[in-house]
């Protein structure tokens, strides 16, 4: 919720709106919070660029049967099939002063927290990012602490 927050000030200049639903029921993540902050930053930005003329975005966070969901829907003007195979490439960018790191520094901290990252796109009508993380099971995790991520 701070990272939307933070993110609003950018939005608004833009003419986005920021729309957050968070089910009641989403279960908590071990995860490295400034990593994912700096994922959810990336992505919100994006997707801003991604609509010249303003537009909604919608963030939903939700329990999945492989833990908790964050999706990142925006109505912008949507990434061609050609472009979106080579999205997280190094270096590979179409913004102007890209550099094309950002995504796959992204992906990487998603992979690096055992979760997937989903990205679909129509031109015309907007993108979505989704980004799957497992839950947290406490009871597991006395049991077999795992390794600081990072």
């Amino acid at each position: 919720q701070l990272t939307v927050t933070l993110m609003n000030v950018q939005a608004h200049r833009h003419k986005v709106q920021i729309f957050l639903d968070i089910a009641p029921d989403v279960p908590n993540v071990r995860c490295d919070e400034n990593q994912l902050k700096q994922v959810f930053i990336n992505f919100i930005k994006n997707a801003i660029e991604a609509m010249p003329y303003g537009g909604e975005l919608r963030i939903v966070v939700q329990r999945v049967s492989e833990g908790v969901q964050i999706r990142f829907v925006d109505q912008g003007i949507g990434i061609p099939e050609e472009i979106l195979a080579k999205l997280g490439e190094p270096f590979y960018t179409t913004k102007e002063k890209g550099t094309g790191l950002g995504l796959m520094v992204s992906h990487k901290i998603v992979q690096d927290h055992h979760g997937t990252l989903i990205i679909k796109s129509k031109v015309g009508e907007g993108t979505e990012i989704a980004v799957v993380l497992p839950a947290f099971d406490a009871e597991l995790w006395i049991h077999h602490p795992v390794e600081k991520m990072g």
